[in-house]
């Protein structure tokens, strides 16, 4: 019953475009004010709860991968440019991140397994994804300090470069699937 919760808690590090949007989503939380910063956080993990509470009762998303990518290069874009942004602007981005994630965070369905083990999946996939977030949102925050972001600003850009390369690969990979129907 406890591997339910380790795999939802490995789940996040696993997954190539969750691993990049939180990243990117990370760095740039990190680029904002401090009242950004904790809303964004708090918002994030209540949207993501949300979503993974209602996982199991909607149906798989299709292209929820590729709207990953896509929202994981658009986030380290902007981290890379490092405007400041308004707060209705992160909080949104913080939410449709969040919804992402959580939808796209589906336990494996097996017959006869309980809801109570589709549940602990949630929960470690909220839990890590949540402490991924912050602790890197945390850290973006302190280095921001150092020679005005620059370092920031190279990891966004290896974020966008990683984020294309992903996307690009899935493309590739869907686009005989795609002809042959």
């Amino acid at each position: 019953m406890i591997s339910f919760f380790w795999q939802g808690c490995l789940h996040p590090l696993s997954v190539p475009g969750h691993l990049l949007v939180l990243l990117a989503l990370g760095l740039l939380l990190g680029q904002q004010d401090k009242f950004s910063l904790r809303s964004s956080l708090g918002l994030f993990v209540l949207s993501l709860v949300l979503a993974l509470v209602l996982t199991p009762l909607l149906p798989p998303l299709q292209y929820n991968e590729f709207i990953l990518l896509l929202l994981a290069f658009i986030l380290s874009l902007l981290v890379i440019i490092k405007l400041p942004l308004p707060l209705g602007l992160v909080l949104c981005l913080s939410v449709s991140t969040a919804l992402l994630l959580g939808l796209d965070s589906r336990a494996p369905r097996l017959p006869g397994l309980a809801v109570s083990k589709l549940y602990l999946h949630a929960l470690g996939t909220s839990l890590s994804a949540s402490l991924i977030l912050t602790l890197l949102a945390s850290l973006s925050f302190y280095l921001n300090k150092l020679l005005a972001g620059i370092a920031v600003r190279v990891i966004g850009a290896w974020i966008a470069a990683s984020s294309l390369m992903v996307l690009a690969l899935l493309i590739q990979h869907s686009l005989p699937l795609l002809t042959a129907s």
